[in-house]
This record gives structure tokens, sequence and C-alpha cells, in this order.
């Protein structure tokens, strides 16, 4: 008996469900961002108390905000363009593609196909694949000469 008890941490992520795991990465980030909250105004006080104005000074004295705006009319239109682009070309690609099987079948491959590929005797084929060990002598052709079976558990070195 250990004397762990309560302080046993099991650590197995790939035990938490998907649902689960987008749960507490939302749940976290609402926290983190209500704990950043309450620090802003002692952050604020700070960077006060050390002489940054800068902000204000950008944003309302420069007429920063009229930038701020001609910059975000800007973003707004490259991000309208890049969802056209994007959904016309998955609209394209849907019209293409939709309801259309691209995917070939392969020919089923028997035993006598493979036995008559490697060039095995009738019969062998399948006692290789009831074998436990199985030794495969090789020609220089690439052709199988000879395989040797072990055929029961008492037959092992």
């Amino acid at each position: 008996m250990t004397s762990l008890g309560k302080d046993v941490h099991i650590d197995a992520p790939q035990l938490v469900t998907e649902r689960r795991r987008i749960t507490d990465a939302v749940a976290t980030a609402v926290v983190w961002v209500i704990y950043s909250y309450l620090w802003a105004p002692l952050i604020s006080l700070i960077a006060w108390l050390l002489g940054f104005e800068f902000a204000y000074d950008v944003m309302v004295r420069a007429g920063g905000a009229e930038g701020l705006v001609t910059v975000l009319k800007f973003y707004g239109i490259v991000l309208v363009c890049i969802i056209v682009v994007v959904t016309a070309w998955s609209a394209v690609n849907r019209y293409r593609f939709a309801d259309k099987e691209r995917r070939r079948s392969v020919q089923n491959t028997t035993d006598e196909d493979i036995a008559a590929y490697f060039a095995l005797p009738p019969g062998e084929l399948e006692k290789l694949r009831g074998s436990l060990r199985a030794n495969v002598y090789v020609a220089e052709s690439g052709q199988i000469e000879r395989v040797s079976v072990l055929e029961k558990e008492s037959d092992r070195i």
C-alpha cells in the first residue's frame, strides 16, 4: 500500500473528450480575461506614474483616430476580398468534385495469384501463413528458391 493517497495525479489527456477540452479552453480564456481586466487599473496607474501618456497624445491630440479608422477600413476591404476568393474557390471545387467518385477500386489479389507471382508450389502459401517460423531462401534473381517451415511448437530449435 502506498502512502500517496489523495496526492496521486493521473495525466491521461487522450481520455478527455473533445467537448471537455474545448469547454476547458474557453473557461480558461474567460478567466484570464477577467484576471487581466482586474489588473488593468493598477497597470494604468503604474504607467501614468512612470509618465506613459503617449497613447492619449497619439490617439487624441495628434489625430491618430482618423488614421486608425483608415487602417481599419483597408483591413476590412482586404478581409472581404480574402473571404470572397476562398468562398469562390470552395464553390468551384465543390462544383467540380461533388458527388463524383474519383477513386478507382483495386482488384483483389487471390492466394493463387500470390503463389504464382512467387513461384510457390500449391499449398506452400498456406503452410507459410500457419507457421511459427519460416526460412525463405531467395535466389540472386529475386525468385524464391525454397521454403522451410516450422510447423509445430515441438519442432522449435
